[in-house]
Parts: structure tokens; sequence; C-alpha cells
């Protein structure tokens, strides 16, 4: 159950970050929460949930319970072929059967922003439209 639960939220994390990245930047986005769950399954979920991670999660960790009931639809994946390859890449990274070639990021962020924190990070990996940094 662990596993499944886990395969979802990351198989989300994926479909609304990178979808329209290439089939290895998909996974560098899953090994990047990977390596901040510890590459524990059991920790996806909180990952993916944390306030303030990832853009899309945001409406959502600070919704009410009644808000956020309504805005569940609004992010449920509608492109099937898209959402397929992101489940099947999260069950491989949440099942640990994919190498980490993201050098243990921690942080990414599209090519088209500049954030402020990434100085504070090293650059190890340009991948499609993302830039990868671990501490």
């Amino acid at each position: 159950m662990v596993l499944s639960t886990a395969a979802l939220c990351l198989g989300l994390a994926i479909y609304h970050e990178a979808r329209g990245e290439s089939f290895e930047g998909q996974h560098a986005v899953a090994q990047v929460i990977m390596n901040r769950a510890g590459r524990d399954p059991a920790n996806i979920c909180r990952e993916v949930f944390k306030p303030g991670q990832f853009s899309w999660t945001n409406p959502l960790t600070r919704a009410s319970k009644q808000e956020r009931a309504n805005l569940v639809e609004k992010y449920m994946p509608k492109d099937e072929k898209a959402w397929l390859l992101a489940r099947s890449i999260a069950y491989y990274a949440a099942n640990g059967t994919i190498k980490d070639f993201t050098h243990g990021a921690t942080f990414y962020h599209a090519t088209s922003v500049s954030p402020i924190w990434r100085h504070d990070f090293k650059l190890v990996a340009v991948i499609g439209n993302h830039k990868f940094y671990r501490v």
C-alpha cells in the first residue's frame, strides 16, 4: 500500500512538473524527489506535498479541506499518454530501480527562471528545460 501511494504522489509530481520534458527529464525530476525523500517510498508523499516545494501543490497545501476537495479535480491528469508515462516512471523510481543520474540533486528549476536560491547550491546537471542542484 505504501508503494502504490508513493508511486501515485510521485507520478502526479512528474506529470505536473515535467510532462513536457523528455523521458530523461522526467526521470531526473523523479530522482530529485527520491533524493529528498531519502530514497524511502514512505517519505515521497510528504516531500511532494511539503508546503512551498512545488508550484502546482501550493494551492493544495494552503487550501482549507473544502477548497482542497474542489482543487483535487483541477489537478487530476487530463493527458492520458503523459499520465501513463509519469506513472510508469514513478513506479520504477519508487521501487529504486532507476539509477540517479542527477548526481544527488535535491533541487531544480526551469531554465526560464533564475531563483535567488540557486546561488546556495552546486549546479550538477542541465537536462532538458531544467537545471539540477545539490547542497
